[in-house]
């Protein structure tokens, strides 16, 4: 076999794979990432929808990205600039309105117009997830452990987890609570106003098929609220990216050429090589090869093993649990172009207002969230969805021509599956519903837009290779999570597949933009290949 043209290669341009394709060449590996499409980035990307608009078609708020990868990218010194976001504007059916922020006094004073007793018990609400996610945020950096102790290096890990269970051991009850419990539960505990509790629990829908009371779903609450920096902030913390999310991964993809790592965009990988059970490099769409012992893959866990992986590699427990790995979308996404800006009803209208610096929730109660959960459930999309939206313009008007403006929404309860029909069939009627109820809270908006892009669940899967549509490659729910991300055994970044290690969003520490994962993973395959370089040295054959 000739030798590999490199030490490693990374499949997926995605913001964890450049991260990963960053730190591997940085260790001095020789370092290839392989993008499908023209432009790195996956599920953060800038692009053009209409002439002169640019939206990003992904994810659109950073939050949670890791100090370190700042640090050790410059992502500053790159050009990245993040606005902070602004208030969190509540809007519901009655015309009550719910702004929540970072600044305790102000959400505080907001949530006693509706409720004294909720606004009492806000602070203690916000004190105790800061304190639950100090049992959290330490994890977030480290490689989760395998409980069964099948390989030596999960003892250290081990002993981590615990000695900081120890160390919090006051905690871990209530842990264990939020971890297995409903959003439902564990707001009806803490406030008695359902506008409050809807407000602060909308989360639990976000990319799931759960609704408000399915059990486990409190822990979106702890996971949003872990965000660096909230500790001392209010109910969220996020920002926007001038330029869009594209930004990021440009300077990502930046850092990792500087750091000697090639990056190749149309370069789609078709199937990961294998020879004696181990990974050996990967074939492209185009025919061509690309050698390496090390492959390291940003596709997510069914997109890899289901996909890239061929038929029979994998041992059939484990290929049956990635079967039922949950990784379908539940949101479409729209794009608007707009000749003005959109104002809230009820609200001042004097001047960009600070909410329209946030994100918006068109909201209901909890239990009217449950009810459009269990139609999306049933294959219907959701009659009365949660609707979120945003305008990143007020952030940075270079993303429209000048005084026009981009609306970003995300429309919930919209499933991958659908029990009638195809999404290629009803997407502009799903759509159109969707801006006929927002009509009703930004009066005027249906006549403001010029033009609009829709992406379904399935027109995600297609522009972003995510199964399912699902951006965080997975559903977040517990049974989802740390050592059981993306399946219970194989929660370190390795695989089966000697050499094949996967990096993306669905393994620890799950979705969002944390780069986490693809940091964790690129330790542990250079730990791997330390290892395996040691065993070398050290045979009696190694001098013959």
């Amino acid at each position: 076999m000739s030798a590999p043209s490199y030490d490693a290669v990374v499949v997926g341009g995605g913001h964890n794979g450049l991260v990963a394709g960053f730190y591997l060449a940085r260790a001095g590996l020789r370092t290839v990432v392989l993008e499908r499409r023209e432009i790195v980035g996956g599920c953060c990307v800038t692009e053009e929808f209409a002439p002169g608009y640019r939206a990003s078609s992904g994810a659109y708020v950073l939050s949670m990205l890791r100090e370190a990868i700042w640090q050790d990218m410059r992502l500053v010194e790159r050009g990245v600039v993040v606005d902070p976001a602004g208030p969190s504007l509540n809007l519901f059916a009655d015309g009550t309105r719910l702004e929540l922020s970072d600044d305790l006094a102000a959400s505080q004073a907001a949530v006693r117009a509706l409720s004294a007793a909720d606004a009492a018990a806000l602070p203690r609400f916000e004190a105790e997830l800061a304190e639950l996610a100090q049992l959290v945020m330490p994890l977030i950096d480290t490689t989760a452990p395998d409980v069964r102790l099948r390989r030596l290096g999960d003892l250290p890990g081990l002993l981590k987890l615990g000695g900081l269970a120890a160390r919090r051991r006051a905690l871990v009850d209530e842990a264990l609570f939020l971890f297995s419990t409903s959003v439902s539960q564990y707001l009806g505990e803490r406030f008695e106003n359902e506008y409050v509790k809807a407000s602060i629990g909308w989360h639990a829908i976000n990319d799931s098929t759960g609704g408000p009371s399915t059990p486990g779903t409190a822990y979106v609450l702890l996971h949003d609220h872990a965000a660096e920096g909230s500790e001392e902030g209010g109910v969220r913390s996020w920002g926007f990216v001038r330029g869009g999310m594209g930004v990021v991964t440009a300077a990502m993809a930046a850092a990792a050429r500087e750091a000697g790592a090639e990056v190749r965009t149309g370069a789609e990988v078709e199937s990961i090589l294998l020879e004696g059970g181990r990974a050996v490099g990967v074939a492209l769409a185009d025919g061509a090869e690309v050698r390496a012992p090390l492959v390291l893959s940003n596709a997510d866990p069914k997109r890899t093993f289901l996909g890239l992986v061929p038929e029979g590699a994998l041992p059939s427990e484990f290929t049956a649990a990635v079967r039922e790995y949950r990784c379908e979308g539940t949101s479409i996404k729209i794009n608007l172009a707009v000749d003005r800006l959109p104002v809230a009803s009820g609200m001042p209208t004097d001047g960009v207002q600070p909410y329209q610096r946030g994100i918006m929730e068109v909201n209901q109660p909890l239990a009217d969230m449950d009810r459009a959960q269990a139609e999306a459930r049933a294959g219907q999309p959701g009659r009365d969805p949660h609707i979120e939206l945003c305008i990143p313009t007020v952030h940075d008007p270079s993303l429209a021509p000048a005084g026009n403006h981009i609306v970003t929404i995300d429309v919930n309860s919209q499933p991958y599956s659908l029990a009638d029909g195809s999404w290629d069939d009803i997407r502009e009627e799903a759509a159109d519903a969707a801006i006929d109820k927002l009509e009703d809270y930004f009066p005027g908006l249906r006549d403001s837009i010029l033009h609009r892009q829709v992406l379904t669940p399935l027109d995600l899967e297609r522009q972003l290779g995510i199964t399912g549509g699902h951006a965080l490659h997975g559903e977040m729910s517990f049974d989802q999570l740390f050592t059981l991300r993306p399946v219970r055994g194989w929660a370190d970044y390795r695989t089966p597949v000697a050499g094949l290690y996967l990096c993306g969003a669905g393994t620890h520490p799950g979705g969002g933009v944390t780069g986490a994962n693809g940091r964790n993973a690129a330790r542990e395959a250079l730990r791997d290949r330390k290892r395996a370089s040691r065993r070398r040295r050290s045979s009696p054959l190694s001098n013959t």
